[in-house]
């Protein structure tokens, strides 16, 4: 499994607690279909390698959009910090509490959140195998 693959199952797995199965990356929200009461796209907006050691990296930064979007203001309001304790509370890093984000339809309103994620990373080539001399067919029938 791709680190792409895991930090998104680790972030659909936390954002699944506000709004159920209506998690989506951003883009991807079925044509035609109609909004849900409430619903989360996200996005990874950037990743970077970092502290390095023997030119390997040891660590990923992940740089990640939160967007709760619903048709009750008030929950655009409220729901926002609860996602934000609840990422913290799993790993992830909130870059401050967020803002005002239009909707594609009249009915809803957004919050964006963004977060950091920082996860151990070993991209270490393998050990290669130790050289050995080679021998000659007189030393091995001996």
């Amino acid at each position: 499994m791709s680190e792409v693959q895991n930090i998104k199952e680790k972030l659909i797995s936390v954002l699944d607690d506000f709004v159920g199965d209506e998690v989506y990356l951003q883009g991807t929200f079925p044509a035609g279909k109609e909004y849900p009461q409430k619903f989360i796209t996200f996005f990874m907006t950037g990743s970077q390698f970092d502290s390095f050691f023997d030119n390997n990296a040891n660590r990923i930064n992940w740089d990640i959009s939160v967007i709760f979007y619903s048709d009750d203001p008030s929950e655009v309001l409220s729901v926002p910090p609860q996602i934000v304790r609840a990422m913290k509370a799993d790993g992830f890093i909130p870059y401050g509490v967020g803002e005002d984000i239009p909707s594609d339809v009249i009915t809803h309103t957004g919050w964006a959140l963004e977060f950091a994620y920082i996860e151990s990373y070993d991209n270490t080539p393998p050990a290669s195998e130790p050289e050995t001399e080679p021998t000659s067919a007189a030393e091995t029938e001996n």
